[in-house]
């Protein structure tokens, strides 16, 4: 019922908004169904979901002729937009099922007129924590946020540990297919639904039922401060543009309890990737340990997969803020609240059999940045303290510290020049949402309160055009114009 209130107050948005070819697509928090932790390698508006840490966004869509509606995992590390088959190996076996959660949605191409098999078992991708899907590649009508994109190329899952299909919003080099094919970005610009192949995100703060993404647009009542705009990174190895990759120029602890703070990185360009496909915010070991010392956090994420930390510091440190900086000294700044990292969830793990070892302290959170080897991934715990504008036809990302709990809309289209570095709102709006805004002096600060995103090739789900406007709810979102 939740969907249907948030498709009523957006298809207001979407008629205002489709004069400037900018689509709205709508997303919202997830239910148990998709609480699983998962860990990966002119405007419309889509609705979304946001998991028990926050992470892990659903888009309720259709595809085929009729339409067929599935649920899928809003990605911008990945490219592929892919579905489950009707007769999938995990859709079909209970013993899968208890252990990958049981099909949220699936797609019967029998069923389906416009349905074409473009290649068999080409279809093959792998994520960072080990999962993935396999199948065919398929040509079909996808219908997303109250318009339709006919023939587009997506991943028929045969074989998946997977229980929902995602919906990748990447370069169409980071593509799963031995070549790279126009996916939905290409074929939003190729059949004249948006202007450029952009998009901006707003997934709003850790309790927010509702954010968005606008496919080929940018809202200014959604940030704070001005957008400054940063260069996306080639890959260092193939040398092109395959994921939303920035450099990090400095990563600080800022206590506004005393002078100061505490540098972990300042002056060295560091490649840093923004993903929405990753609930949780990972660095290298090292970096993590320096910041798991500062807040007393136990790593056991050895044993139980979750690094521990007190609750209490949600009080005693709630002042307290990550502040990334990207592209320069003078690059935008995101600073990111203790109440996005410090997730009071573990009760909810317990309940259905976590077993927590004998720490320091008794009121037990889990931290929302974990370590890892070898790339640094910006998850959902960073993203939605920032509001990010990805430009995919010329390469830039640009970044400015979210307005969570916004309650207002104005939506600029992103022309071919390219995104606007146009002035967002002036402070945090005052909500009673217990949003997570780091305050009015954040509003107007020089330019470090902003970020920058960067993508994971072929390993997640990412999905953009401001096109779209998406709203968060409950566990599968549904299209703003018609879905």
């Amino acid at each position: 019922m939740r969907a249907s209130v948030s498709l009523v107050s957006l298809g207001a948005v979407a008629t205002t908004v489709a004069a400037q070819k900018v689509i709205p697509l709508s997303f919202s928090r997830g239910s148990a169904e998709h609480q699983r932790l998962r860990r990966r390698d002119g405007t419309f508006s889509q609705e979304l979901n946001n998991n028990l840490t926050g992470g892990g966004y659903y888009a309720d869509v259709a595809i085929g002729t009729p339409p067929q509606p599935v649920t899928l995992i809003l990605d911008t590390g990945s490219s592929d937009v892919w579905v489950l088959d009707t007769n999938a190996d995990l859709c079909a076996s209970r013993t899968l099922q208890s252990y990958y959660g049981t099909c949220l949605a699936t797609f019967e191409p029998g069923d389906s007129s416009t349905f074409k098999v473009v290649d068999r078992d080409a279809f093959s991708i792998q994520y960072l924590d080990g999962s993935g899907a396999e199948g065919d590649y398929v040509k079909d009508t996808l219908h997303i946020a109250g318009t339709s994109i006919e023939a587009l190329q997506v991943g028929l899952a045969e074989n998946s540990t997977i229980n929902s299909g995602l919906l990748g919003i990447g370069f169409n080099t980071n593509v799963a297919a031995s070549e790279p094919y126009p996916n939905i970005i290409d074929l939003f610009v190729e059949q004249d639904l948006i202007g450029i192949r952009a998009y901006s995100l707003y997934l709003d703060d850790l309790h927010a039922e509702t954010g968005t993404v606008l496919f080929g647009g940018i809202d200014t009542k959604k940030f704070i401060g001005q957008l400054q705009s940063v260069d996306i990174l080639r890959d260092s190895q193939s040398r092109d543009f395959t994921s939303f990759t920035v450099a990090l120029e400095s990563l600080k602890i800022n206590s506004k309890s005393s002078s100061g703070g505490s540098d972990l990185i300042r002056g060295r360009e560091t490649p840093v990737v923004l993903d929405s496909g990753t609930t949780l915010t990972y660095l290298p070991p090292q970096l993590a340990r320096q910041i798991y010392r500062t807040f007393g956090a136990v790593d056991d994420t050895q044993s139980s997969g979750i690094v521990y930390i007190n609750c209490d510091l949600l009080d005693s440190e709630k002042d307290t803020t990550l502040d990334f900086q990207f592209g320069s000294k003078n690059g935008p700044v995101v600073r990111v609240p203790m109440n996005e990292l410090v997730l009071d969830n573990v009760k909810g793990y317990i309940n259905i059999g976590l077993q927590v070892p004998d720490l320091p302290f008794d009121n037990v959170c889990s931290f929302g940045l974990q370590p890892l080897d070898g790339i640094y991934l910006l998850g959902d715990t960073f993203l939605r303290s920032a509001y990010v504008v990805y430009d995919l036809t010329n390469k830039k990302i640009a970044l400015a510290q979210s307005n969570v709990n916004a309650t207002e809309t104005n939506i600029m289209e992103i022309t071919k020049s390219g995104i606007p570095l146009v002035s967002g709102v002036a402070a945090q709006e005052t909500s009673n949402g217990g949003g997570s805004g780091t305050g009015s002096e954040d509003a107007e600060s020089d330019d470090k309160d902003s970020a920058a995103p960067r993508s994971v090739p072929a390993s997640s789900w990412e999905s953009g055009a401001v096109v779209l406007v998406a709203t968060l709810f409950s566990v599968a979102g549904a299209g703003l114009f018609a879905l």
